[in-house]
């Protein structure tokens, strides 16, 4: 039975710097760039997402580093690390199509002082499907916690958010957000998801 890669849009991360939080079975060797957040009618929120659609063909593979590098539209070239969760890795060949869709979006919601932190929490779900030659999988994510402010590059407009557990975010404020309303130790809720749809098609075997 081949593989299904149910999780390879994660490379796409919203969230770069956390690395490993929600969990992620499949992570880039480079950090994608940092989701734009923008203004909203409701005071003290901000919000950004994007969707991304990609196809790719599996360029070459490495088992004993459980790396994948993905040949993409325009050469871009992207190399993948597999985690333990995905199975029989060895049956992926290279010259096989990954077809991936992929939607993100993160809301911050500012605290008022002193008030009480949320504490972090996932929820994740994996459905695996498919038939035949072609496989697919969906998956989504959901994750929720108090970010702190730990750093704001103004020129940039990048703002580093940080975690209880010390772990950080980066995000970049669009160009409607007042950067001069907000100061290092504000601290926020943060309301993460993810929804991605990946299909494996095998190159045809001779």
């Amino acid at each position: 039975m081949r593989p299904t890669l149910t999780a390879i849009a994660l490379l796409l991360a919203a969230l770069p710097a956390r690395g490993d939080d929600p969990p992620r079975v499949l992570q880039p060797k480079k950090a994608p760039p940092a989701i734009t957040l923008d203004r909203t009618d409701e005071k003290g929120v901000v919000s950004g997402g994007r969707l991304v659609s990609v196809t790719a063909n599996v360029r070459a593979i490495d088992l004993s580093s459980r790396e994948v590098t993905l040949h993409g539209s325009g050469g871009r070239v992207e190399t993948i690390r597999v985690g333990p969760d995905v199975k029989n890795l060895e049956k992926l060949e290279v010259g096989d199509r990954v077809n991936i869709s992929y939607r993100e979006g993160l809301v911050l919601r500012l605290q008022a002082p002193g008030g009480e932190d949320v504490a972090p929490e996932t929820q994740k779900k994996v459905e695996r499907t498919g038939m035949g030659d072609v496989l697919a999988g969906k998956e989504t994510v959901r994750a929720r916690e108090t970010l702190a402010i730990a750093s704001i590059d103004a020129a940039a407009r990048l703002v580093t958010l940080r975690g209880a557990d010390g772990k950080t975010y980066v995000v970049k404020a669009g160009p409607d957000v007042a950067l001069d309303r907000v100061k290092v130790g504000d601290r926020f809720t943060a309301t993460y998801s993810a929804a991605m749809a990946v299909s494996v098609q095998p190159v045809p075997r001779r």
